[in-house]
């Protein structure tokens, strides 16, 4: 087995036992880094694969968390096909928020998709009669096969569980052709569509698939709160998104969950520092831009490198020293 195989195993079997070694405040801590690890999946698809920068994706994340709510509250769809309508939802207003792409790029983009997010969010306040508006909306615990889970821990292995099908389903991705495609899209357009690579379709199915994941993450979020409020779906949720993105790493899966576990872990550590936190969150993200361009994940693979160049650094030359020690024998 190779050294990745057996960390992999490794980080699984820490993930599983987590639950049953920590109180309850501890696994929710645990249910919302698997939450937050769909967040980061999206995000490495659209700008980690595709190059695309949202500042919407909280958007995403409000549809698919008050979009499976309606669909568990006010019709009484089972809990798993709900999570499925919620990915749905967001999944058809990631398409929507492809438009754009397809003409700008870059910083207009950005502004673009906080448009929607802006949109989304004063359509779910003003909405009372479906998403309770003002007052927010009581979401039921889940049920699984008629069985309640109203333990955090029991719901963070489902969540667990739903998060490495995601994860394979991700990791299929990147070496498919639309993976490998959007990949040539992002390091030269103009290259990659005289391939023959159609960039308004890669660009539609890389928000699809980003926005959907975002909605599944969304979905669990509002069944683990037990209650939704449009506060919770802001523009700044949008740019911690963007932060734990960047400050987990853009360029690898491991980078998008070690991403959510720091936005998941980050509030705890900083919580005496409360008025300081979006302040600390950005020197963060300046020092992982400067001292770490892969983010957190590359951080082994940093330390390992700087090890070994160190060993591979070539001796002092001596030459000089035993030259003055033979003139001082001469005199």
């Amino acid at each position: 087995m190779t050294p990745k195989a057996i960390f992999a195993g490794l980080t699984l079997l820490a993930a599983v036992a987590a639950p049953f070694l920590v109180g309850p405040y501890a696994q929710y801590i645990l249910a919302m880094a698997a939450i937050y690890g769909f967040v980061g999946l999206g995000m490495y698809v659209l700008l980690g694969l595709g190059g695309q920068i949202s500042l919407g994706h909280a958007a995403f994340w409000a549809l698919g968390a008050y979009g499976s709510a309606v669909l568990t509250v006010r019709f009484g769809v089972p809990f798993p096909l709900a999570v499925i309508g919620g990915a749905v939802i967001a999944g058809v207003f990631g398409a929507i928020a492809a438009m754009p792409a397809l003409r700008v790029q870059g910083h207009y983009l950005a502004i673009a998709t906080l448009g929607l997010a802006i949109v989304v969010q004063q359509v779910l306040f003003q909405w009372d009669s479906v998403t309770g508006g003002r007052q927010g909306m009581l979401v039921p615990r889940p049920s699984l096969f008629g069985y309640e889970i109203d333990d955090d821990g029991h719901y963070y292995l489902i969540i667990l569980a739903c998060l490495l099908v995601a994860i394979w389903l991700v990791r299929n991705f990147q070496k498919s052709f639309l993976g490998i495609s959007l990949k040539a899209l992002r390091s030269s357009p103009i290259a990659a569509q005289a391939a023959g690579v159609g960039r308004a379709y890669h660009l539609i199915v890389a928000f699809v698939v980003s926005a959907a994941l975002t909605g599944v993450s969304g979905a669990f979020y509002g069944a683990l709160l037990g209650q939704l409020s449009t506060d919770s779906f802001t523009l700044l949720v949008s740019l911690d998104f963007l932060t734990m993105a960047v400050i987990g790493g853009l360029g690898s899966i491991g980078g998008a969950l070690v991403g959510g576990i720091f936005y998941a872990v980050a509030p705890e550590i900083l919580r005496d520092f409360q008025q300081a936190q979006q302040v600390i969150y950005g020197l963060l993200l300046i020092a992982c831009m400067r001292l770490l361009p892969g983010g957190l994940a590359s951080l082994p693979h940093a330390v390992a490198t700087l090890f070994s160049s160190r060993r591979k650094s070539p001796p002092e030359n001596n030459s000089s020293v035993e030259l003055e020690k033979l003139s001082e024998v001469g005199k």
